[in-house]
């Protein structure tokens, strides 16, 4: 493993707490801008992890392998449970909420990963699915709002598919706050 990853995993889950911080359901944020943004029409009902609980988390991934470790109303990590040495791996299950973000910035940041990019649409909301052999994620838009929610983990050999596992929770989320 590269010395890198604990630091990359730091950055991710630092940048993932301040993004969570970023939506509010009250619409205070100020306006939406993007050219996503500018989409009429409300956004997604704002709850406690997009709709999305401990159960379903457990049921999708077929595991206890997760513990919940964000919960809010602007979306949640659930911690996968998985150490490399003394050190925990960081790895985990998160569905996210923000106001105004741009979609295209979005495929733009899973492009840079080297992520593929397929176009999909849920419960009528466009969107897209980025995936690699260690991540899947689904970005989904309404009004103002993009949902995400994502899978990343260094134990994909011993998991269900991760895209199923994600499409599952997003279709459940959707479900329950579009």
């Amino acid at each position: 493993m590269a010395a890198g990853v604990p630091a990359r995993i730091c950055a991710a889950l630092t940048l993932a707490a301040l993004l969570s911080g970023c939506g509010g359901p009250d619409g205070a944020d100020g306006p939406a801008s993007g050219p996503d943004a500018q989409s009429a029409g409300p956004g997604f009902e704002s709850v406690d992890c997009n709709g999305i609980t401990d159960a379903d988390v457990t049921e999708a991934a077929g595991s206890d392998l997760f513990t919940p470790a964000v919960v809010s109303d602007a979306g949640c990590f659930w911690q996968e449970d998985s150490m490399i040495g003394d050190f925990g791996a960081g790895m985990g299950i998160s569905t996210w909420w923000y106001r105004g973000s741009d979609m295209d910035t979005e495929r733009a940041l899973e492009q840079r990963a080297g992520r593929t990019l397929t176009e999909l649409t849920l419960d009528g909301n466009k969107g897209f699915k980025a995936y690699d052999d260690t991540a899947c994620s689904i970005y989904v838009a309404k009004g103002g709002d993009v949902i995400t929610w994502s899978i990343q983990t260094m134990n994909s050999a011993t998991m269900p598919d991760l895209c199923s596992v994600i499409e599952q929770l997003a279709q459940l989320s959707q479900q329950r706050v579009n």
